[in-house]
């Protein structure tokens, strides 16, 4: 039955800016972090709840998306995960709370649903704070900087393509000389280091995984996170 009184609490959450940051490198060892507390989530004796999306229609929850916005489950998440959707930390648990903030709202306090969903919530938030506690400081804006200006030169060359794609809006800091790309990096945005950090991320990965495997892109379907509309029609995977 709906809850009758106003939504949970949030759980403790990350601050405005983040604290940690993930380069390319830290990639793969973060996705695996983030795999092995998932699992933990599903292999629990009451992780079945959460697998799959709530049936709303063999359930008869006829208000279920009336009350809900959002709907998640942990299979979900689990499958956006292994195509590597996530951008970074941040939305991967926003999904995993979201799937048990929704179940703490649908249904009452007390209700076996409800009490499963808070007991892994509390499961979910101990491991999170392990995960954050291995991740490094972000480093100095200019030290990224610097990093990816040595780094960006070595993709390969249809990955430097995307990259010129994703700096060529920002005026000023990017133009052609004697036919060669010149970048002030010194003009650079966070969220732009941000953006060609992953395109570093999906030439690490491509070196881990078969490019034929489903998996193999960190932006799901080819799209890199982050982009404005234009930027999707014209950056793709592959």
């Amino acid at each position: 039955m709906p809850s009758q009184s106003s939504p949970p609490v949030a759980l403790p959450g990350f601050p405005k800016k983040p604290m940690h940051h993930l380069t390319a490198a830290d990639l793969p060892r973060a996705l695996e972090r983030y795999r092995r507390l998932l699992d933990k989530l599903l292999q629990h004796e009451d992780g079945w709840v959460f697998a799959k999306p709530v049936d709303t229609h063999s359930l008869k929850l006829r208000d279920y998306l009336s009350i809900i916005a959002e709907p998640m489950d942990l299979g979900t998440v689990s499958r956006r995960l292994e195509l590597c959707r996530y951008p970074n930390l941040l939305c991967f648990a926003k999904d995993v709370r979201r799937t048990f903030s929704n179940a703490m709202t649908y249904n009452n306090k007390g209700d076996d649903v409800y009490e499963s969903a808070a007991k892994l919530s509390r499961i979910f938030e101990s491991g999170w704070v392990s995960i954050l506690a291995a991740l490094p400081s972000p480093p100095p804006v200019t030290v990224h900087r610097a990093r990816l200006k040595d780094e960006l030169p070595w993709l390969p060359v249809d990955l430097q393509g995307k990259a010129v794609v994703i700096m060529k809006d920002i005026g000023g800091w990017i133009q052609e000389v004697d036919g060669r790309v010149e970048v002030d990096f010194d003009k650079a945005d966070k969220a732009t280091l941000d953006k060609l950090e992953w395109l570093l991320a999906l030439a690490i990965i491509r070196k881990c995984r078969p490019l034929d495997s489903p998996s193999a892109s960190p932006f799901g379907h080819g799209v890199i996170p982050g982009l404005s509309e234009w930027e999707r029609g014209h950056v793709r995977e592959g």
